[in-house]
């Protein structure tokens, strides 16, 4: 077997790139392939970058055997996440396996030593690309598809991983707010203003009100294939507050609007449409702690803008700090 690097495998951090080229990890992805997956034996693997961050990389696993080609999805890790298959493994077992129409991909394997988790590649087009480049029927349905997996997952999902505790972090909201001031007015007061209107704002410590959570719940991680809605990077899922997920969406398609459209509004009829979509199909009341959340990843989103961004954007940062301050 052959290990190729299609696209931009190469582009990647080379620490994770390496992980593929041991004779070990070569080695356990070709046994799993033959043994455990019934995928024939392995000719070659041909390996490429999808997404990476600062602790981990995401990458499509392209397998040609004599039985054919054949897709994985590859993630590896500077940390253990041997917590993550058995908590999407538990997850399908509540009704989100491969079968069912609101699903997440099927795990597949994990190697500890290497810290590398295997998946189901799940085909077709992300809700991000509907909702940025689709139609407007083609965007209500994106929306809704999301807002009733998110629903779905909130009322059945097992209850995995640890109890997000908002309240308990505003020592951090603290320093996004402290950053946003260091870059002056007009941003430095509404960070301020924002960030006075969460402290009031913030709902209390309730663990009967928790559900599972995604953690990162966003256009981007959802896969709408003809048959099933799919939601990938279970990696950060918790038990917490189902108004954050919410949250998150919503904003992460005003993000969209605002940088790929050039207004934060130009996608306000996705927003309602998912909005309605989860309120319908979810329990009374699931998400009404959501302006103070949604008033937080604006805070957040602010933040990245002037801080994370080279050169930061304060336009931009400027928008979702009013933005916050409207929903407040």
């Amino acid at each position: 077997m052959t290990l190729g690097a299609a696209g931009d495998a190469q582009t990647a951090p080379s620490r994770f790139v390496a992980v593929f080229e041991h004779p070990q990890v070569r080695g356990e992805v070709e046994r799993l392939a033959c043994v455990e997956w019934g995928w024939g034996t392995p000719r070659e693997m041909h390996l490429r970058a999808l997404k990476w961050h600062r602790e981990r990389c995401t990458f499509e696993l392209t397998m040609k055997t004599t039985n054919g080609r054949y897709g994985a999805i590859a993630k590896v890790f500077d940390d253990d996440r041997s917590h993550v298959l058995p908590a999407m493994e538990a997850i399908c077992h509540a009704g989100f396996g491969a079968a069912a129409a609101f699903s997440i991909p099927r795990p597949l394997a994990y190697i500890p030593a290497w810290r590398v988790l295997l998946e189901e590649k799940v085909s077709g087009p992300s809700a991000k690309e509907k909702i940025v480049h689709g139609r407007a029927s083609e965007r209500r349905m994106a929306a809704e598809r999301c807002g009733q997996w998110l629903a779905r997952f909130h009322a059945t999902a097992p209850r995995l991983g640890k109890a997000a505790a908002t309240e308990r972090e505003f020592t951090r909201f603290a320093t996004w707010r402290n950053q946003i001031a260091s870059f002056g007015e007009p941003v430095a007061d509404k960070g301020e203003l924002l960030f006075r209107r969460l402290q009031a704002a913030a709902p209390p410590l309730s663990t009967e009100a928790a559900r599972a959570g995604h953690g990162s719940y966003i256009p981007e991680h959802v896969i709408l294939s003809e048959s099933r809605t799919v939601t990938i990077d279970l990696d950060e899922c918790d038990v917490a507050d189902p108004s954050r997920d919410v949250a998150w969406f919503v904003v992460s398609v005003q993000r969209l609007a605002l940088t790929q459209l050039g207004s934060l509004k130009a996608r306000d009829d996705v927003v309602q449409r998912f909005l309605d979509a989860y309120k319908h199909s979810s329990a009374p009341g699931a998400a009404r702690h959501l302006p103070f959340y949604r008033m937080l990843e604006c805070l957040h989103r602010a933040r990245r803008d002037l801080v994370k961004r080279i050169p930061p954007v304060p336009v931009w940062a400027e928008i979702m700090l009013d933005e916050g301050l409207r929903v407040a």
